[in-house]
């Protein structure tokens, strides 16, 4: 199931921009928006009823099948769309990967069957057969049977957002936000949820489950009055990286460290969603980055103040329990937080085998720049005799400079942030020209990259998809101590060719 949000998570990220702009047209000029236009308005129907299941349908078979398996999945999935009088969006969000799945196994049947040169010709044939008889059969038949169980579907979702169970949704978003699942909950569940009701209701409430800042508001906040020197200065630099940068993941090391405050956020958020239900309050599109800036953008004019109100009781609830849980004296010293990080991080770390790669997992912070990695791992783990494979070929001998590659879960957010202030510091050191720094997602962690930096909660994936390079983790994406640390990494691993690095994430 996880791995399925992932997907879908993964095929609304890649077409948010689309989501977005057909939002802001209707959120200007909409029946309900600044400036009325019947006209315009008119281009919401088609591009949500045709456009957005085509894309989404790509995506999807792109990402099991290839561009084939994408095409395939678009043909089909336009003439169900064709055929309806609803959004086809939830049967593309299952067509698409199952189609491309399709196309990739009959690839994988005909290697090997056929003369050379005529695999290309049947592969094309065969896929056109599918693509060209399934959207017949969806234009034909399915079409109209499709529509009337997606109206029963928009109708039971509506009673749910019309009940007094919806605040309690807050128990599960909350938590699986902390633990980086937030990509999954906003593009993966709620976010197609919303879009399959935007063209009947103009906005949608769940747009603002997941991407309500209120809650995180008040912890930071609370962060700011209780902690002194420069660690409120960090938190004060964290808030506003939330709140107007719409950046999510900034905000998780606090709560990690202190697990008692998802209550202020789960009884926050609460609060909001009963406000937002109280006054019928929703957004036209998915905000993405979560921005209070963005939020405003896309909340309908006559909607716009009981959003902000529901973001601010959130945040209220929020910051007064968090100070009852952070209590008179916050002011934790360094050594404190990072023993009860480490200790967080041993609890909640979701690695199989703890013990083989513990040493990987390393954060950046305990690393002494002195000692060369390939010595630390020797001395500290010569237990493990198992046969290293041999590197792949350093950056220097690659005849490039070395690639630092920022990753997160989306490989949008916090991951872009990263990068822009690495490069910052290489710009600052007149080191620029020896690296060049990235930003992917974990499952896209480019091929050339030497080093990955990510957070402690996501080095596991990093691990598996980066083997035979460094992997560095952060703890907190606004420490500029973090940073400075990073830096020294990558000046030694350029000093050293890239080969440190390669022996570290075997």
């Amino acid at each position: 199931m996880y791995k399925f949000g992932r997907l879908l998570s993964a095929i609304v990220s890649q077409n948010i921009a689309i989501i977005i702009a057909i939002g802001l047209v209707r959120a200007i000029f909409g029946v309900y928006g600044w400036f009325p236009n019947d006209n315009v308005n008119l281009l919401v129907g088609p591009l949500l009823n045709w456009l957005v299941p085509v894309l989404f349908a790509y995506s999807g078979g792109h990402l099991m099948g290839g561009k084939r398996g994408g095409a395939v999945a678009a043909i089909v999935v336009f003439g169900l769309a064709l055929a309806s009088t609803v959004s086809m969006i939830f049967m593309a969000f299952l067509l698409g990967p199952i189609l491309g799945w399709i196309v990739s196994r009959i690839e994988r049947l005909l290697e090997n069957r056929f003369p050379s040169g005529i695999e290309l010709l049947a592969a094309n044939f065969l896929s056109a057969v599918l693509a060209g008889g399934l959207s017949v059969i969806c234009f034909t038949y399915v079409g109209q049977e499709v529509s009337s169980f997606i109206l029963r579907a928009n109708d039971w979702i509506l009673q749910i957002a019309y009940s007094g169970w919806l605040p309690i949704s807050a128990a599960v978003i909350e938590p699986a936000k902390v633990l980086f699942l937030n990509n999954v909950m906003s593009y993966g569940i709620l976010g197609p949820i919303g879009i399959s009701q935007v063209k009947d209701l103009s906005k949608s409430i769940f747009f603002l489950l997941e991407s309500n800042p209120g809650p995180a508001i008040g912890v930071l906040l609370a962060h700011v009055i209780r902690l002194k020197g420069k660690l409120r200065r960090n938190a004060a630099s964290t808030l506003a990286i939330h709140s107007l940068g719409g950046i999510q993941e900034v905000y998780f090391p606090y709560v990690l460290t202190r697990p008692q405050l998802l209550l202020p956020l789960i009884l926050g958020n609460m609060t909001g969603i009963y406000v937002f239900q109280y006054w019928n309050a929703g957004l036209v599109s998915i905000p993405s980055p979560a921005s209070l800036l963005l939020i405003a953008g896309l909340a309908p004019p006559g909607d716009i103040w009981y959003v902000f109100l529901g973001i601010s009781v959130s945040a209220a609830v929020s910051l007064l329990l968090s100070l009852a849980v952070l209590g008179p004296v916050a002011d934790l010293g360094k050594e404190t937080a990072a023993m009860r990080e480490q200790g967080v991080i041993q609890r909640l770390s979701h690695v199989d085998r703890w013990k083989e790669v513990q040493h990987v997992l390393r954060p950046a912070k305990n690393l002494r720049p002195n000692e060369p990695p390939a010595q630390r791992e020797t001395e500290e783990h010569a237990e493990v005799a198992e046969p290293k494979p041999s590197p792949p070929p350093s950056a220097a001998e690659r005849g490039r400079p070395i690639t630092v590659c920022f990753a997160c879960d989306a490989g949008m957010g916090s991951s872009a942030m990263g990068a822009a202030m690495l490069r910052k510091k290489l710009r600052a050191s007149n080191f620029e020209h020896a690296a060049t720094v990235v930003h992917a997602s974990l499952d896209q962690i480019p091929e050339q990259a030497d080093m990955i930096v990510t957070h402690h909660y996501l080095l596991k994936r990093a691990v598996s998809h980066a083997r035979g390079r460094l992997c560095v983790s952060i703890d907190n994406y606004t420490d500029p101590a973090a940073y400075e640390k990073i830096l020294e990494q990558v000046k030694a691993l350029s000093a050293e060719g890239g080969q440190g690095g390669n022996k570290a994430c075997n």
